[in-house]
């Protein structure tokens, strides 16, 4: 919607993103509680879709979409099955 303003702010979504990410990744590889997994992981997945969101790409924006659009319906039946499980 605003171009140049996406193309200035770029740096400042970058970086905390990939930091994001990488913090969110080796919080997730620590964890032993699969509902904690569980709530950690799409962290970093989403991250990758502001990362995509923000690119000059029309390839990465439009590659951003599926992971936003399954995160809703995936995330509660992964803490389903966990549930599940623990029962």
């Amino acid at each position: 919607m605003f171009p140049e303003a996406t193309l200035r702010s770029t740096p400042f979504i970058y970086t905390p993103s990939a930091i994001a990410i990488i913090y969110t990744s080796s919080t997730t590889s620590r964890q032993i509680d699969l509902k904690k997994i569980i709530a950690y992981f799409p962290v970093a997945h989403m991250n990758l879709v502001t990362i995509g969101m923000f690119s000059p790409n029309i390839q990465e924006i439009g590659g951003s979409i599926p992971p936003m659009s399954s995160h809703g319906p995936v995330s509660p039946a992964l803490f389903l099955c966990v549930g599940v499980l623990y029962d």
